[in-house]
């Protein structure tokens, strides 16, 4: 059996229905496999990111293909071969998931991650939104990260600094282990 490569494949590009269909199997037909991904209509547009597992032959293939599938979907798409997701971590990390809530303004998003940062903490995925409040329909952002926390860095300091960070942007701020 042939050993697997790995390559991210991302797109963005006009929405409408069939999208993921088309992108799917264009993959299928090159013998790969989707081992995760991210898809989203931010706007009008839908963007993809997906790490894709397959024959490095095939990823190549895939790569050289990126303009014909362009042409069939309206999608823009860039490959990058990049390691197994299972070579990552070199240092030990404890996930944590951070949710934050507040009335919606600048600067949320810089903050928090500014403050990770610093500490050292990785975020490995983060999702915002803005919604409407029910009754009064004032603008609301939400906020969900999943972090990699270094198992040097005690809890209680990385608690303080999010507790600065929401007072700041009078931000409900919880984080959780796992």
């Amino acid at each position: 059996m042939a050993e697997h490569s790995y390559a991210v494949l991302s797109a963005l590009g006009p929405d409408r229905p069939g999208l993921v269909a088309e992108v799917t199997e264009f993959l299928v037909q090159h013998g790969c496999n989707v081992e995760e991904s991210r898809m989203a209509v931010l706007g009008a547009e839908f963007g993809i990111m997906m790490l894709v597992r397959g024959p490095k032959d095939e990823l190549d293939r895939l790569s050289a293909s990126a303009d014909e599938l362009s042409q069939r979907t309206g999608l823009q798409f860039l490959f990058r071969a990049t390691a197994s997701p299972f070579s990552r971590l070199t240092k030990p990390v404890v996930p944590f998931s951070l949710t934050a809530h507040c009335l919606d303004h600048e600067g949320v998003v810089h903050s928090v991650a500014e403050s990770l940062y610093q500490l050292g903490v990785n975020i490995a995925s983060l999702e915002t939104s803005t919604y409407s409040a029910p009754t009064t329909g004032t603008p609301l952002f939400r906020m969900h990260a999943v972090l990699e926390v270094p198992t040097s860095l005690p809890v209680p300091k990385l608690r303080a600094s999010l507790s600065e960070i929401a007072e700041q942007h009078n931000l409900d701020i919880e984080l959780h282990h796992g």
